[in-house]
Formats: C-alpha cells, sequence, structure tokens
C-alpha cells in the first residue's frame, strides 16, 4: 500500500502579482479621481499696497572688478564712479524711481571680500535693503 504524503505548506507569500494590483489600482483612482480646472481669482487691491509692494522695474546695476577696485571706483550707470560718491549716486536714483529699488552688484570671483565689504556698506549707507550679488569669473587679460 502506497502512502501518500501530504503537502507542506510554504512559509513565504506570493508577490509576484503586487505589481499587476497596485498597477491596476493606480489606474483605477486616476480614472475615478476629479479633474478640477481651476480658474485663478483676481481680487482687487487698493493703489497704496500695489505702490508699496511693487519693486522698481529700473534695477540698479554696479560692476566691481579687482583694477576698479584697486582704484577704489565702481562701474555705475555707463560710467566709472568714486567709491566714496557712490552712496549719493544711489539714492539720486532711487528717488527717481516709482517702487522699492533692486541693486544688483555683480563682481569678479576672486576680488578680495575688503573691498566688496566697502561696497556693500556704501549702499547700506544709501540705504538700499533689497540686494543681490553676482559673480562672474574673472576676466582674462590678452
Amino acid at each position: 500500500m502506497k502512502r501518500i504524503r501530504k503537502r507542506r505548506l510554504s512559509d513565504s507569500i506570493p508577490v509576484a502579482a503586487m505589481g499587476d494590483v497596485a498597477f491596476l489600482l493606480m489606474i483605477f483612482y486616476m480614472t475615478t479621481t476629479l479633474v478640477t480646472d481651476q480658474k485663478p481669482r483676481f481680487i482687487e487691491t487698493p493703489r497704496i499696497a500695489e505702490a508699496a509692494n511693487m519693486p522698481s522695474p529700473y534695477p540698479l546695476v554696479i560692476y566691481l572688478d579687482q583694477t576698479m577696485a584697486n582704484q577704489g571706483r565702481v562701474y555705475f550707470f555707463n560710467e566709472a564712479v568714486p567709491l566714496d560718491d557712490l552712496a549719493a549716486l544711489v539714492q539720486e536714483r532711487a528717488a527717481l524711481a516709482p517702487g522699492a529699488v533692486r541693486v544688483y552688484l555683480s563682481i569678479e570671483r576672486n576680488l578680495p571680500y575688503r573691498k566688496l565689504n566697502e561696497v556693500v556698506q556704501a549702499l547700506k549707507d544709501a540705504g538700499v535693503r533689497n540686494l543681490v550679488i553676482t559673480t562672474r569669473p574673472p576676466e582674462r587679460e590678452p
């Protein structure tokens, strides 16, 4: 007489179809979710609030490289000006702007921090509160 062996149940969980089930659930949720087209609402704001928060469309750009820094000069509005006059010139140009003034300071990457600090201090004395400092590689000598 043959003895019938009883099969052992394995302890592992079959996960082969789990990817298929996850993909089908994802398709189900994507097709049943409502897609709404939200349109922006325009809110009427007072003119005073617009003028106070709107930055000036004309930023002030200041260029500074190693040779100009050694001479105590910066390049501002298409001319080289002494660093001592920069605060007064920035205040004068900022007074003409319709809103808050943005100042961009473009410097060479290897400019000493001491020179940069002098320009930033002059801008701080001029009342500049919004300053963006960008760096560029040093100019190559021919």
